[in-house]
């Protein structure tokens, strides 16, 4: 006799359709949540690798940055980068502009002297739970220190404006504009941890060294070279204010055979330029 396959009663054949949904939708959710391991910060940034929240500390102290290519009043772009066709200057490219941004200038006369400026602004964020905005900045800013040898801590007795003078050659050369190591994601805009030539100046107070009137900290580094083109210095000041840390690049090029560029000159430009970016960032 042929057996007749046994029916389930109807309430029990739809709890077991209900289950199976339930187990179903469930895989699809844990495999969603655990496709990566990444995330979105608050501030609109995908998380690094291992990273599952963004820092449960307070928010840095700057959320926004200054537009760059009109940072800088006309008059000091004109004094900086004498002679150029127009003064709207070139917008670096960066990734995110909520995070890092930058503009540079250049001019090049026709007997190939030349001027370059180049400004870069990165807003610091943390991902690290243990870690303030404001404290993850501080260790970039060291780390670009220590790249171009620039000791941080100062002399006792040191002057206001100037410190820790190190020795001729020892400070490593900032990339300009016109050339060198800037990063990937920031042409143009240079953070002063690049090799060079010595320091050719004899005054040490001019050598690279640390800045103590200049945002919560600074340092600047000035390289003079002698390429077969003509001789050229490049002066970077960086500095930190709060979660912000902002880099002024500054070159100039002389014809084959003709003076380096003066030193001092171009530190007192550098400098001003940096003060004028602070007032921007505080704003």
């Amino acid at each position: 006799m042929r057996s007749t396959p046994r029916r389930l009663p109807v309430r029990a054949g739809a709890a077991v359709a209900a289950a199976l949904a339930v187990t179903v939708l469930g895989a699809v959710s844990a495999c969603t949540a655990g496709g990566g391991g990444s995330g979105t910060a608050s501030d609109g940034k995908s998380l690094p690798a291992g990273a599952t929240t963004p820092s449960p500390l307070p928010p840095g102290k700057y959320q926004t940055l200054p537009q760059p290519c009109t940072a800088l009043q006309k008059n000091v772009l004109e004094h900086m980068v004498p002679g150029a066709k127009d003064y709207a200057g070139t917008e670096s490219l960066t990734y995110d502009t909520d995070r890092r941004v930058g503009c540079a200038w250049r001019q090049t006369a026709p007997d190939g002297a030349s001027h370059a400026l180049s400004i870069d602004f990165e807003r610091v964020v943390s991902y690290d739970p243990g870690v303030s905005d404001e404290v993850q900045a501080e260790q970039d800013f060291e780390q670009r220190a220590q790249a171009a040898s620039i000791s941080l801590t100062p002399l006792s007795g040191t002057p206001t404006g100037g410190a820790t003078p190190t020795p001729t050659g020892t400070g490593a050369g900032a990339a300009g504009p016109d050339g060198g190591t800037g990063r990937p994601e920031s042409p143009g805009a240079t953070d002063g941890t690049g090799s060079g030539g010595s320091q050719n100046d004899a005054d040490p107070s001019l050598a690279p060294r640390r800045l103590t009137d200049v945002g919560n900290v600074a340092f600047i580094n000035d390289v003079a070279s002698t390429p077969a083109a003509g001789p050229r210095r490049v002066v970077t000041v960086v500095f930190r204010t709060a979660n912000v840390v902002v880099s002024v690049t500054y070159s100039a090029s002389e014809p084959a055979g003709a003076a380096t560029p003066n030193s001092a000159d171009l530190q007192k430009d550098a400098l001003q330029a940096a003060g004028q970016l602070e007032r921007k960032v505080e704003k």
